[in-house]
């Protein structure tokens, strides 16, 4: 019970009602995070894992059930990340959100796929899952896979994945207000995990 514990010592839990937690630890060396949402009921939660680590995080969704999952990440030197999400709708009216955010300097990696599912018959679903990556160095690397498995209807599902630097432009308007670049970027960081 105690390693149970100290897993969830990386999420930050905002609002939870109705919600069956568990946690595994898979065969390939990651920990796998279970959240079985019931009816009406809703989940807030971040992520902000350690370095090094591998996590994956599975969603399934009763009738009028709604999550929001974020994982952020900040990797340095050689850090590396592995992110798996599966949002499961297997009730009507069932809402998700799975956001992954990640700044890679040096030469830090990140390996992200993620899926939603939902089956035939369910209908109303509205699923979104946004993967958004900061590369500050031409030795850091991103991979990202979203998925989508829908088998019905009546749903609006949606899944993207960006991966870019930061804008000179904003760095030029920071500088214009008399900020130093190396602040700058600090702050633009802080904003983009937050």
């Amino acid at each position: 019970m105690q390693w149970v514990a100290e897993q969830f010592e990386s999420c930050t839990f905002l609002e939870e009602e109705n919600v069956i937690r568990s946690v595994e630890f898979e065969e390939a060396g990651g920990i796998l995070f279970c959240f079985c949402v019931q009816s009406k009921g809703f989940l807030r939660v971040d992520f902000r894992p350690l370095e090094n680590q591998k996590i994956a995080v599975q969603l399934t969704l009763e009738e009028g059930a709604e999550a929001m999952v974020r994982l952020l990440c900040h990797g340095r030197e050689r850090s590396d990340f592995t992110f798996r999400t599966l949002q499961r709708h297997v009730g009507n009216g069932s809402k998700s959100v799975v956001e992954v955010r990640c700044v890679c300097e040096d030469e830090a990696r990140v390996d992200y796929r993620g899926k939603i599912e939902v089956p035939e018959h369910i209908t109303g679903v509205k699923a979104e899952q946004k993967n958004k990556n900061l590369l500050l160095s031409t030795e850091a690397y991103v991979y990202t896979e979203p998925a989508m498995d829908i088998r019905s209807k009546d749903v609006e599902c949606f899944h993207g994945a960006a991966v870019g630097g930061i804008d000179p432009e904003v760095l030029r308007y920071f500088s214009m207000r008399g900020m130093e670049k190396l602040s700058a970027q600090e702050l633009y960081i802080a904003g983009f995990l937050n």
